[in-house]
């Protein structure tokens, strides 16, 4: 019977994954950190390892440098979980060597035992294994549950959970927002970042493509504060608090139909800083986004009024005309009534800027501009804009 060894610190998560794992005819062992999962490869090593990239003090990559640095292990067949928003850790991966490398916020139970099963058929010396069959899973029964009875289960437990996740996600991020001093912060990140991912395994799980994709992409951002708490800023704190809060409202619109949460297919980014545009380029193209840039309002005002745009990023400091009336001038256009904008402030402008902002409903965020920051804001504002055009249904009397 081969060895997998599971690396998650949830213990619901773990468990799901262990019991459809060892239904499959794997024998299973779970670590609940990388600390944990080197211990563990030292007693008694594993013929495949589910690996997940993001975890704070010791991270997936970490783990994977230890194993292929150990004569004794470095021929572990390793599955990564990793996050779509870290694309750095792409080339990272291909130089330790991975046999895959699977979505978090995407896969399920029945995914990954199809990848285990392709990872330890694909030989080393010319043998393949036999895949694993019912006859060899503990219990004896034949009888398993199918993907669909899986999936509609979960989704029964997930929409159970959902007022005690929203408790806990609201209760975890308000201590991080509380937190005055930089290594309360990281404390306060750890646990926060540790409910955003039990969030994005039990969203993909249960179908909640949206709600997986935006925590999907927080936790990203989340795990660069952790790991660099030095460039936590208002900017990034503030997308905190108003991720928190549209995650919280989604959470209570689970149950209605869901589909791929798509980022905007079109964006117009209107700033005259070169910098600024080449750092904004670099964070959308990476993402599969193809924004249009415009140096001048007087010029992205007559594309406003040509094309629809799903979104707009728009630096407040521009020659000729500031981007708080290019803004207004754009509203008037009636291809741009409700367009999102994004506006791109510096550090020193945040506070008396944001007050006028967010009371206009847009959103704001400063320079030196955080990528995956700005992907947050890029997902949240094309989720909250199919929330508005799909609002909630009363509920019927009986």
């Amino acid at each position: 019977m081969k060895r997998i060894l599971f690396v998650e610190d949830d213990a619901l998560i773990a468990r799901i994954y262990k019991q459809k794992l060892t239904e499959a005819g794997y024998e299973v062992f779970v670590a609940v950190d990388g600390f944990a999962a080197m211990k563990q490869l030292a007693t008694l090593p594993a013929d495949l390892m589910v690996l997940d990239i993001l975890m704070p003090r010791l991270d997936g990559i970490d783990v994977l440098r230890f194993i292929r640095q150990n004569p004794k292990l470095k021929a572990t067949r390793v599955i990564v979980l990793a996050n779509a928003f870290m694309a750095d850790t792409r080339e990272k991966l291909a130089q330790l060597g991975v046999e895959e490398m699977l979505l978090k916020s995407a896969i399920t139970p029945q995914q990954l035992i199809e990848c285990i099963g392709q990872a330890l058929n694909r030989p080393e010396t010319g043998v393949v294994d036999p895949a694993p069959s019912p006859e060899t899973k503990p219990g004896g029964t034949s009888r398993r549950e199918s993907a669909v009875e899986f999936g509609e289960r979960i989704r029964r437990d997930f929409y159970d959970q959902i007022p005690t996740i929203r408790e806990a996600l609201g209760k975890a991020a308000g201590e991080f927002l509380a937190a005055r001093d930089e290594p309360t912060q990281v404390i306060k990140l750890e646990g926060l970042i540790r409910k955003l991912g039990f969030l994005t395994h039990m969203t993909a799980m249960a179908g909640c493509h949206r709600i997986a994709q935006l925590s999907s992409v927080f936790e990203a951002l989340l795990f660069e504060l952790h790991e660099k708490p030095s460039i936590i800023s208002e900017s990034s704190l503030h997308t905190t608090a108003t991720t928190i809060a549209l995650l919280s409202e989604s959470l209570s619109r689970a149950d209605q139909a869901d589909e791929q949460c798509l980022s905007p297919t079109s964006i117009l980014v209107v700033d005259d800083d070169a910098v600024s545009n080449r750092a904004l380029y670099l964070a959308l193209s990476r993402y599969r986004l193809n924004p249009t840039f415009v140096l001048d309002p007087f010029v992205a005002l007559k594309k406003a009024r040509q094309t629809a745009y799903d979104l707009v990023l728009l630096d407040i400091n521009l020659p000729g005309m500031d981007g708080i009336n290019m803004c207004e001038q754009m509203r008037k256009l009636p291809l741009h009534q409700s367009t999102p904008v994004i506006f791109i402030t510096s550090h020193m402008e945040f506070e008396p800027r944001a007050r006028s902002i967010l009371r206009a409903g847009d959103d704001l965020i400063t320079k030196p501009i955080l990528p995956v920051e700005l992907t947050v804001k890029v997902i949240a504002s094309s989720l909250k804009k199919r929330m508005k055009l799909n609002p909630p249904q009363p509920e019927r009397s009986s």
